[in-house]
C-alpha cells in the first residue's frame, strides 16, 4: 500500500493529477462517460473541501488530524456497501482498510461516484447500486479496466427494460413486481450468489422461465420503448405500428387468434374493391352535381300541380333530413369515434378494461354509424326517385344531382364504417394477444419472485382494511383492552367491591370472590367475567394470529432481508417515555369520554323501558343505538389524540420559545438598552438588547480546534466597549440588509426603508475592516409597517434570535455545502404579461387581485419602479383599466391597447411588472429569488466574521458553500417546440398554444439564468433516438468578467415517465447533480425570505450535535394565507401541521420526513435512502420510514422557516386531499409499514402515534363517513320505531349526541392553540371565530374527499393527482363541479337531504331534522357553491353573476341529461321469435321507466340545488343592502358599463330567475324618463315620392353569426350574444320603454347609477 502525506497539499495535488489523467484513464480505459467524469471530480473537490474545512483540518498541519477526518469521510460513503457485503455474504469486492493511502481513496470515492451516476435509474434503489458497485470494483480488482463501463451501461439497460415490462404504475403495487422487490432480491443471500457468479440479471431473475417475457425483452432498447412503453406509443409511425402487429401476430397470437385475424383481413380485402367502386361513383356524381343547373324552384313552381306539390315536399323533406344525419354522423366519427380508437391504442395500452371499453363502444357506435348512413342511403334514394318520378320535376335537376351524390357518399361512408369496424376488431384481438399474454406472465412473475404482499383491493377494500389492521395490529389491541374498563365501568363493577368494604361487609377478598362466580356466567350485571375478560382474550387471540397466522406475507425463499437487518436499533428512551405517557393520558380520557358522555346516558335512557322487553324485541333497538356508539369509540380515540398531541405541542413551544415576539410590541421591546453603552459623538450610545442576544444565539462560538485571536494588553474598558461596538455594527448591517431586502421586493417605501434602517458611519473608507463603522442612530419602531408580511417576518426573525440553538462550528467557512434542489414540471416560470392582466370570467384579473389585496406593495412598486414621466404614465393607464376589470383588447376596434410601449423602457417595466406579481404567488420566480438570498446571507455573514476580507472573497465563499438546482422536466418538449416555431415567431405569425407556452418557458428560463447566473438547471432530453440527461450549470463573474461554466450531459438508459411515478423518478434523475454534503428539497410552490437566511448555518450546526440526526424539518410560514377564504383554512391547517403538531412528533421521536423543506444529509440519502420511493404517490415520506428503520433521527426545529404557498381555491385543495389519502391508502400497505412498527427502533406507543399521525387519520376519516350513515340512518329507524311499533315509549337522542362529537370539533383544537401561540389570547381566539363558520365549512366538505379517495386507494390504483396551481380566481361551473364533486358530495347529500324530510314528516322534530340532516347535506351540496369565485354576488358585479348564473342554470339541465342518459340511444336490434320480442320490449320499458324515475329525482334535485344558490344570493344582495355604506361599490366607466351591459330584452328571455338589477334611485330615473320625449324605437319607413321607383327588395341570405333575422320585417338586429359592445345611445335620447317584468321571478334590485353616468377615475368606495 503506497504511503502518502495527509494534508492540503497533498491532497490538492492528488486531485490535480487524477483530473489530468481522468480522460486517459476513467475515459479511455475504463469506458465512462466524459461528462460523468467531469461531475464526479467537481463533486469530490467540493464535498471533500467543504467536509475538511467545517471539521477544520483543511488548513490544519498536523496529517493525524487531516487523516482522522478523511476516514470519517470516507466511512460516510462505504458503510452501507459495507453492511450490505456483510448481509449477502458477497466476497470480494471492494474493501474499507483501516490503513489506505489518501491517493486510493480519492480513487475509490471517484469510482463510488462514476457507478452512482452511471446506474442513473437505479440509484434510488440502494441495495441494487450496492450489487452494481460491487460487481464493477470486482472488474476494477481483475484489472478488466475495460469493461467496467461497458458492463454498467449493458446491465442497466437490461435491467431497465426488466423494470420497464413487469412494473407498471396503473396497477397496485400488489400486482405486480416492483422496485421494492427488486431491491429487496439484491439483499437476498441466494439471490446475490446466483447474481455475483452469473453476472447476468436476466439469468439471475429467472427470465427465461417466462418465454413472452423473454421475447419482449430480446428486443433492444429503442424498440422495446416504442413496442411496450406506454408514453412511446404515440411515436409509433405507421409502418413501426405495422412492423410491430406482425412481431404481435407471429410472437403472441394463438393459432385460433391467427385463423380469425385471417378471416377478418379477408372481409376487410373484399371491402376494399366495394370501397373503391363506390368512391370512384361518388366521384362521378360530385362531377354531375357540379355540372348539372344550379336552380333551385320554389314551391309557387308547382302552383296547380297538388299531387306534384305532395311530393316534391316529401322529397325535399327526405333530402333534408338525410343531409343533416349524414353531417351529425361524420362529425361524430371525425370528433368522436377515431378519438375513442386513438385513446385505446395510446392511453390506455397497458390498460386492459379500458382499452376494451374504448373498443367496444367505438364498435357500437360504428354499428350506429353504419345504421345511420344506410338511412341516409335509403332516404335519399327516395328522395332521388321522388325528384325523378314526374314530368314535372324536370327543374329539380339540382335537387336530384345533389341527393345522388349524397346517396353515393352516405354508400361510400357505409363501407368504410364497415371497414372500420373489421379493422377495430383486428387491432382488438393484436392488442389484447399482446397484452393478455405479458400480463398474464407479468402476474405469473409476481407472484413467484414478489418479496412482500401488500394485499389490498377486495370486496369493498376489505382486504386492504385487513393489511392495514394486521400493520397496526397494535391499535386492534388498544381497542379490545380498553373495553375492559369501559365495561367495567359501564356495569359499575366497583360498586360492588366498595359494598363489600363498608361495614358488616366481607371486605375486598369477598368482593373479588363475589365478582369471580363461575357458576353465574350469563349474570353480566354481577358477574364481569364475561364483559371485562371477553375483550382481553379476543385480543390475546388476535395477537396469536397476527403474529403466527399471518407471516406468510413476508416469509418465503424469495423475501429479503429486513432493511432495518444490521443496524443499529435507535433505543433513546426519552422519546419512548414521553410518548407513553402521552399514550396513558389517552386512555384515561378515552375512557373517561365513554363513561360520562356516552355510556351514562345510554343506562339513564334504557334503564326505565329495557326490563318490559324480551331479547328479541330488544335486539333492533339495541343494534341501532350500540353500532353508532362503536364506530364512535373507534374514531373517538383519533380525535383524543390530537388534542394532546396539541397540548404537548403547546407547551413544547412555550419552552422552545416560539412565541417570545408576538407582536410589534414585542419586537420594540427587543430593541430597549440592555444596558450597555458606547461612546457616541453627542454621548453615550445604549446598546439594544437584541445586538447581544444575536451575538449569544447566533454567532459562531470558537471550536475545540480553532484558533482564538490573541488580545493585545489594552485596558479592559475600551476593550469591552470596542467589542460591543463590533457586535452593534454586525448587527445593525445584518438589520439594515434585511430591511432593504424588504424594500427591494417593494414591501417597504422609500420612508419606511429611512425609518426603519440603522444610520451607520464608516470609518475606514478602504473597507478593510467591515466592523469598523459606527452606529449614530438608531431606527424609528414606533409605527409598524403597513405591510403585514413585513411586520411578521421582522418579528419571527427577531423572536428566532431569541431561541436557542447550535452555535458551534457554525461560520460559513467552516459550514458543510448546501445543495437546495426543486422539482418542476409543466409550472410557469414566471408569470407572462398577458397572464398578468388577462380576465376571466368573474371579469377579474391576476394583478388586479394583487393590487386590491396588497394596495401599499403596489404603490411601492409604483415609486421604485416608475421613475420616468412616462413609466408613470402607462402605469396610470393600465392601473385604471385593470382595476376596473378591463383588458388591453380593443373589441370595438379590433385591436389591443397599448397600455405599454414596446421600447426597451415599456419592456423592462413590463418584466418588472411580471417579476412582481410572480413575486406573490406559486412560480419558480418566487422560489428561485427567494432561496437566492441564502448566497448573500452568507456573503454579507462571512465578512462579519471575518471583517478582514473584501465582498469577492466573501461572494466566493457563499458560492462554495451553497448551490441551487432546478430540475425543469418539461424544458426539452418545449426547448424542441421553440426551435421548430422560432422562424414563425420572429416572422409575426400567429402561433399554437403550446408552442407559445415553449417560447414562454425557454425566454423565461434564459431571463432566470440572466438573474441568477449561479443557478443550475437540469433535464431530461432526448437525441436522435439517444435519452440523455442535461444540466446547465450557468455562469459565475469572475475578474476577467463573466465565465461560462461547462455544462454536463450524461446517457440515460430510457424514459423514466413509465419506469415510476413522474416526481419521485424526476428527482432520482436530479439525484446525480447533488454535490453538497446537505440537501434541502423544496417545492416549487415555496418561499424564503433573507432574514430567515441568516440562520441556515445554525440550522445545519444540528447536524454535528446527534450524529443521528439525518433529516431536520423546520415550519413554514403560509404565504397565500390572505388570498381567499378557502385559502385561509388551507394554510389554517398546513401551518398548524407544520409547527405545532411537528413540534410534537419531534420529541416523542415519530417525525418522519414530508419532502419539504427539510434538510438531510447528503451522503444518507446517497447510500442508505434515496430521495424518494419511485412507486408510490406519497413518496417523500419513505425516506423518512428509512431512516428510522435504520437507526437515524427525524428532528424538527423552529428557529428557522421558509415559505409555502398553499392552494386557493376548493378544486385545487379537493385535488390535494384526494392525491394524499390515495398515498396515504398505498403507504398503508406497503412493506415499509410492516417493519416499522415491528422495529427495534419504534417502542409500542411509538407504533400507535405513527398510526394516528399517519394512516390513521384518513382510515378514520372513511369510519367517520360510514358511522355518519349508521347515526342518520339509525335515527330515521328509531324514529319510524317510534312511530309505528313503540308509540312514543323510547327516546331516540343518543345518535344525536354521537353525531355532535363526529363533527371533527377536535381536529381544530391543534389549529387554536397555534394561533394563541404566535398571535395571543385575544388575537388568536378572535383570527379563529372570525374564520369558524369558512373554515367549519371547508373542513366538513374536505372529510367525503379524504373519506372516498382513502376508500378509491384500497380498491384501485393510486395516482398522481396535480392540483394545477390555479389562481382561485375563475369561476368553476357546473358541469365541471359535477365531475368533481357528484360521486363523492351530492350524490349523497341528496340522499340525506331527503331523509331529513322524512325525519321531519315522521317526527315534526325540526332541531333533529336541521342538525342531523340538513347542515351536513347542506355543506356538501352547497359548499362549493360557497367557495365557488362568482356564485354569489359578493365577489363579483351583480351583472357579472347574472351571466355565470345564467351559465350555471344550462349547464344544470345538461347535467340532468348526462347523469340519466336519457337521450342516449344506442340501435341494438331485437333478433329472435316474438315472444322472445316481447319480453324484451318489456324489459327495455321497464328499464326506460326507471331511467325516467331517475331523471325525474335528478331534475328536481337540482332545481332545488339551483332554488337554494337563489335564495343565498338574496341574502348577500339584501347584506349589501344594509350595509351598504361598508362595502366598496364599483362606479364604472361608459366603457365598462358597455362591456357589461345586456340587451334588456334578450335579458329577460334567457334569465330563469331575475329581470334587470335595481339597487337604489329608482324613483329619479323614473322621473327623468317621464320629463324627456320618447323618441320612436324604430325609424318608421321614409314616404316614397310621387313617381319615384321603388327599390328592389335585397336577395334573401342566411342569418351571419351574431345576427337575428326578425320575422315580422327584413330588418337585421344585432344579438346580444354577440361579442361586440352595444353603442351608446343618442345625446338627448330617451331610452327605450320598459318591457313588462315577469313580477313571479322578479327579486334582485338595479343598479343605482345613472345609465348614462360616466366616472374616469379609479374604483371609488362609498363611505
Amino acid at each position: 500500500m503506497p504511503s502518502t502525506a495527509w494534508n492540503k497539499t497533498t491532497f490538492l495535488k492528488l486531485l490535480d493529477t487524477i483530473r489530468s489523467n481522468s480522460d486517459s484513464h476513467w475515459v479511455d480505459k475504463c469506458k465512462f462517460q466524459t461528462d460523468l467524469v467531469a461531475m464526479s471530480l467537481e463533486k469530490l473537490r467540493k464535498r471533500a473541501i467543504g467536509w475538511l474545512t467545517h471539521h477544520n483540518v483543511y488548513d490544519d498541519e498536523s496529517d493525524k488530524n487531516f487523516q482522522t477526518a478523511w476516514e470519517a469521510f470516507e466511512k460516510k460513503h462505504f458503510h452501507a456497501y459495507k453492511r450490505w457485503k456483510k448481509m449477502t455474504g458477497a466476497s470480494g469486492g471492494f474493501d474499507l482498510a483501516t490503513q489506505r493511502s489518501l491517493e486510493d481513496s480519492l480513487n475509490d470515492i471517484l469510482f463510488y461516484y462514476l457507478v452512482y451516476a452511471e446506474v442513473n435509474d437505479f440509484r434510488n434503489l440502494k441495495n441494487v447500486f450496492h450489487m452494481f458497485f460491487h460487481l464493477a470494483f470486482s472488474f476494477k480488482e481483475n484489472k478488466q479496466f475495460g469493461e467496467i463501463g461497458t458492463f454498467l451501461r449493458t446491465e442497466g439497460t437490461k435491467l431497465y427494460r426488466f423494470l420497464g415490462l413487469v412494473y407498471s404504475k396503473d396497477e397496485m403495487n400488489d400486482q405486480c413486481f416492483h422496485h421494492d422487490d427488486l431491491d429487496d432480491l439484491c439483499i437476498n443471500r441466494s439471490f446475490c450468489k446466483s447474481m455475483l457468479t452469473t453476472k447476468d440479471w436476466y439469468q439471475a431473475l429467472g427470465v427465461k422461465k417466462f418465454p413472452h417475457l423473454s421475447t419482449v425483452l430480446e428486443l433492444d432498447t429503442p424498440t422495446f420503448i416504442v413496442f411496450w412503453l406506454k408514453s412511446s406509443q404515440g411515436e409509433l409511425t405507421p409502418e413501426r405500428r405495422k412492423a410491430r402487429d406482425e412481431w404481435i401476430q407471429e410472437k403472441f397470437c394463438t393459432e385460433d387468434q391467427k385463423k380469425q385475424l385471417t378471416e377478418w383481413k379477408a372481409k376487410l380485402d373484399a371491402l376494399t374493391p366495394q370501397i373503391d367502386q363506390a368512391q370512384a361513383e361518388l366521384k362521378r356524381e360530385e362531377e354531375a352535381m357540379n355540372s348539372a343547373d344550379r336552380y333551385r324552384p320554389k314551391e309557387t313552381d308547382f302552383d296547380g300541380k297538388p299531387d306534384a306539390l305532395v311530393i316534391y315536399r316529401s322529397s325535399l323533406a327526405q333530402l333534408n333530413t338525410a343531409r343533416t344525419l349524414l353531417s351529425n354522423s361524420e362529425d361524430l366519427e371525425a370528433k368522436k369515434v377515431s378519438t375513442k380508437v386513438r385513446q385505446s391504442q395510446v392511453n390506455n395500452f397497458t390498460d386492459r378494461k379500458a382499452a376494451e371499453a374504448g373498443y367496444n363502444d367505438a364498435l357500437s357506435q360504428y354499428q350506429n354509424l353504419v345504421q345511420s348512413y344506410s338511412d341516409c342511403e335509403m332516404s335519399l334514394r327516395r328522395a332521388c326517385e321522388g325528384f325523378s318520378s314526374n314530368p314535372a320535376f324536370q327543374n329539380c335537376k339540382s335537387f336530384a344531382s345533389e341527393a345522388k351524390q349524397l346517396q353515393a357518399r352516405s354508400k361510400w361512408k357505409r363501407l368504410n364504417a364497415e371497414q372500420q369496424q373489421h379493422r377495430i376488431k383486428i387491432l382488438m384481438m393484436i392488442h389484447f394477444a399482446y397484452i393478455d399474454t405479458i400480463n398474464k406472465e407479468r402476474y405469473r412473475y409476481a407472484d413467484n419472485w414478489k418479496t412482500f404482499r401488500e394485499k389490498s383491493a377486495g370486496p369493498g377494500g376489505m382486504t386492504g382494511y385487513f393489511t392495514v389492521w394486521y400493520h397496526f395490529s397494535t391499535v386492534a389491541y388498544l381497542h379490545l383492552l380498553m373495553l375492559a374498563p369501559i365495561a367495567w365501568l359501564y356495569f359499575d363493577y366497583q360498586n360492588i367491591i366498595g359494598n363489600e368494604l363498608k361495614a358488616g361487609g366481607s371486605g375486598f377478598g369477598g368482593g373479588i370472590s363475589k365478582l369471580l362466580n363461575f357458576g353465574d356466567l350469563m349474570n353480566v350485571k354481577a358477574n364481569p367475567i364475561i364483559p371485562v375478560g371477553a375483550p382481553i382474550a379476543l385480543a390475546i387471540v388476535l395477537m396469536l394470529i397476527c403474529n403466527f397466522g399471518c407471516r406468510w406475507r413476508t416469509r418465503g425463499p424469495k423475501s429479503g432481508t429486513r432493511r432495518d437487518a444490521g443496524c443499529k436499533s435507535n433505543m433513546e428512551w426519552g422519546p419512548r417515555w414521553r410518548t407513553f405517557l402521552l399514550w396513558v393520558l389517552i386512555i384515561i380520557s378515552e375512557v373517561a369520554l365513554m363513561k360520562g358522555l356516552i355510556l351514562n346516558p345510554i343506562r339513564t335512557a334504557t334503564d326505565e323501558w329495557i326490563e318490559d322487553f324480551d331479547f328479541a324485541s330488544s335486539l333492533p333497538y339495541i343494534l341501532i343505538n350500540w353500532i353508532p356508539v362503536i364506530f364512535l369509540y373507534i374514531c373517538s380515540v383519533q380525535f383524543i389524540h390530537t388534542c394532546w398531541i396539541s397540548f404537548f405541542g403547546f407547551f413544547a413551544g412555550l419552552i422552545d420559545g416560539v412565541s417570545n415576539c408576538k407582536s410589534w410590541g414585542d419586537l420594540i421591546y427587543s430593541f430597549h438598552p440592555s444596558g450597555e453603552f458606547v461612546k457616541g459623538d453627542h454621548g453615550p450610545i445604549p446598546i439594544p438588547k437584541i445586538v447581544f442576544q444575536w451575538h449569544e444565539k447566533v454567532m459562531p462560538k470558537p471550536g475545540k480546534n480553532q484558533k482564538k485571536e490573541k488580545i493585545g494588553k489594552e485596558d479592559q474598558e475600551v476593550k469591552t466597549e470596542t467589542e460591543n461596538m463590533r457586535k452593534y455594527v454586525a448587527f445593525a448591517k445584518v438589520w439594515n440588509a434585511t430591511v432593504n431586502y424588504f424594500y427591494d421586493i417593494h414591501k417597504l417605501s422609500q420612508e419606511e426603508l429611512q425609518r426603519y434602517t440603522f444610520k451607520i458611519r464608516t470609518n475606514d473608507e478602504s473597507g478593510a475592516d467591515f466592523l469598523s463603522d459606527r452606529v449614530e442612530k438608531e431606527p424609528e419602531l414606533k409605527e409598524a409597517p403597513k405591510v403585514k408580511e413585513v411586520r411578521y417576518h421582522l418579528c419571527r426573525f427577531i423572536n428566532n434570535i431569541r431561541m436557542d440553538k447550535p452555535t458551534t462550528n457554525t461560520a460559513v467557512i467552516n459550514m458543510l455545502p448546501l445543495n437546495v434542489i426543486t422539482p418542476v414540471g409543466a409550472e410557469k416560470i414566471l408569470y407572462p404579461f398577458e397572464f398578468v392582466i388577462s380576465v376571466d370570467n368573474t371579469q377579474s384579473s391576476f394583478l388586479q387581485h394583487l393590487i386590491n389585496n396588497e394596495p401599499s406593495e403596489w404603490e411601492n412598486f409604483k415609486a421604485k419602479e416608475c421613475l420616468s414621466e412616462k413609466a408613470r404614465d402607462w402605469i396610470s393607464r393600465m392601473e385604471k383599466d385593470v382595476l376596473q376589470g378591463l383588458t388591453n383588447a380593443d373589441k370595438k376596434n379590433k385591436k389591443t391597447k397599448r397600455w405599454i410601449d414596446s421600447t426597451e423602457e415599456g419592456q423592462n417595466l413590463k418584466m418588472a411588472i411580471c417579476e412582481w406579481a410572480s413575486c406573490r404567488f406559486q412560480a419558480l420566480f418566487r422560489t428561485v429569488h427567494g432561496f437566492m438570498q441564502v448566497p448573500v446571507a452568507l456573503a454579507l455573514l462571512a465578512r462579519i466574521q471575518n471583517p478582514k476580507i473584501n465582498q469577492e472573497e466573501a461572494e466566493e465563499i457563499a458560492r462554495s458553500k451553497f448551490s441551487y438546482l432546478v430540475g425543469y422536466q418539461s424544458y426539452a418538449s418545449y426547448k424542441n417546440k421553440y426551435k421548430k416555431s422560432k422562424t414563425a415567431g420572429k416572422e409575426g405569425m400567429s402561433l399554437a398554444k403550446d408552442d407559445w407556452e415553449a417560447h414562454e418557458a425557454v425566454y423565461f428560463v434564459k431571463h432566470l439564468r440572466k438573474r441568477f447566473p449561479e443557478l443550475r438547471i437540469c433535464y431530461p432530453d432526448q437525441e436522435n433516438g439517444v435519452y440523455l440527461g442535461r444540466m446547465m450549470s450557468g455562469s459565475k463573474n469572475s475578474g476577467s468578467g463573466r465565465q461560462i461554466i461547462t455544462n454536463y450531459k450524461t446517457t440515460l438508459f430510457g424514459p423514466f415517465a413509465d419506469f415510476g411515478l413522474g416526481k419521485p423518478t424526476h428527482q432520482n434523475f436530479m439525484s446525480q447533480f447533488i454535490d453538497g454534503c446537505i440537501v434541502q428539497t423544496i417545492d416549487i410552490n415555496q418561499d424564503s425570505v433573507l432574514p430567515q437566511s441568516f440562520l441556515v448555518p445554525n440550522i445545519l450546526g444540528e447536524f454535528d450535535l446527534d450524529p443521528l440526526v439525518k433529516i431536520i424539518g423546520c415550519p413554514e410560514f403560509i404565504v397565500t394565507m390572505g388570498w381567499s377564504s378557502t385559502a385561509w383554512c388551507s394554510a389554517f391547517s398546513e401551518r398548524t401541521f407544520g409547527t405545532l403538531t411537528q413540534r410534537c412528533y419531534s420529541r416523542l421521536g415519530i417525525r418522519l420526513h414530508y419532502g419539504h423543506p427539510d434538510y438531510i444529509d447528503a451522503f444518507w440519502i446517497q447510500t442508505e435512502t434515496g430521495l424518494s420511493k419511485l412507486p408510490y404517490v406519497s413518496e417523500d415520506i419513505f425516506t423518512g420510514f428509512d431512516t428510522v428503520l435504520k437507526g437515524g433521527k427525524v428532528i424538527h426545529r423552529e428557529y428557522h422557516e421558509v415559505g409555502k404557498a398553499r392552494d386557493v381555491d376548493l378544486y385545487t385543495t379537493t385535488k390535494f386531499q384526494r392525491k394524499i389519502s390515495m398515498g396515504a391508502s398505498q403507504l398503508a400497505c406497503s412493506r415499509y409499514i410492516d417493519q416499522l412498527t415491528t422495529s427495534w427502533s419504534v417502542s409500542t406507543f411509538q407504533s400507535l402515534s405513527y398510526y394516528y399521525s399517519t394512516v390513521g387519520h384518513y382510515q378514520n376519516h372513511a369510519i367517520l363517513w360510514v358511522s355518519v350513515w349508521f347515526a342518520l340512518i339509525a335515527q330515521l329507524l328509531l324514529i319510524i320505531l317510534q312511530k309505528f311499533v313503540f308509540q312514543e315509549r323510547i327516546a331516540y337522542f343518543v345518535t344525536e349526541r354521537i353525531f355532535t362529537f363526529q363533527v371533527g370539533y377536535f381536529f381544530m383544537v391543534p389549529g387554536v392553540l397555534q394561533l394563541i401561540l404566535e398571535f395571543g389570547v385575544i388575537w388568536g381566539l378572535w383570527t379563529f371565530i372570525s374564520n369558524f363558520i369558512i373554515n367549519y365549512v371547508y373542513s366538513t366538505f374536505h372529510i367525503l374527499n379524504v373519506a372516498s379517495y382513502w376508500q378509491f386507494g384500497l380498491t384501485n390504483s393510486a395516482f398522481y393527482l396535480a392540483s394545477g396551481r390555479g389562481t382561485g380566481l375563475e369561476h368553476h361551473f357546473m358541469l365541471d363541479m359535477y365531475d368533481n364533486f357528484y360521486s363523492t358530495h351530492w350524490g349523497p347529500a341528496f340522499v340525506i337531504f331527503w331523509m331529513g324530510f322524512l325525519v321531519l314528516i315522521l317526527s315534526g322534530n325540526v332541531l333533529v331534522w336541521a342538525v342531523m340532516y340538513l347542515l351536513p347535506s347542506g355543506i356538501w351540496l352547497w359548499g362549493a357553491m360557497a367557495l365557488n369565485p362568482g356564485s354569489l354576488p359578493s365577489s363579483v358585479h351583480e351583472e357579472q353573476w347574472k351571466r355565470l348564473m345564467n351559465e350555471d342554470m344550462k349547464q344544470s339541465s345538461l347535467i340532468v341529461k348526462k347523469h340519466t342518459k336519457i337521450d342516449e340511444y344506442r340501435y341494438d336490434p331485437i333478433k329472435g321469435n316474438g315472444m322472445k320480442r316481447f319480453f324484451i320490449k318489456i324489459g327495455r320499458g321497464i328499464k326506460y321507466a326507471w331511467k325516467v324515475i331517475i331523471w325525474v329525482y335528478t331534475a328536481v334535485n337540482f332545481a332545488i340545488h339551483t332554488r337554494v344558490t337563489r335564495l343565498f344570493a338574496v341574502l348577500v344582495i339584501f347584506y349589501k343592502w344594509v350595509f351598504s355604506a361598508r362595502i366598496p361599490t364599483f362606479i364604472f366607466t361608459d366603457e365598462r358599463r358597455r362591456m357589461l351591459r345586456w340587451d334588456e330584452d334578450e335579458t329577460r328571455q334567457k334569465s330563469i330567475f331575475f329581470s334587470s338589477i335595481i339597487r337604489d334611485q329608482r324613483e329619479q330615473e323614473d322621473h327623468d324618463r317621464e320629463s324627456q320625449p320618447v323618441p320612436p324605437r324604430k325609424p318608421s319607413k321614409p314616404v316614397a315620392k310621387p313617381g319615384a321607383k321603388p327599390k328592389p327588395a335585397p336577395p334573401a341570405i342566411l342569418p351571419k353569426r351574431g345576427i337575428i333575422q326578425t320575422t315580422s320585417e327584413s330588418e337585421m338586429v344585432e344579438d346580444s350574444g354577440s361579442s361586440r359592445p352595444l353603442p351608446a345611445p343618442p345625446a338627448g335620447s330617451k331610452p327605450r320603454p320598459k318591457p313588462k317584468r315577469n313580477r313571479s321571478v322578479r327579486f334582485l334590485g338595479k343598479e343605482g347609477e345613472k345609465e348614462g353616468s360616466s366616472d374616469e377615475g379609479n374604483i371609488q368606495f362609498k363611505n
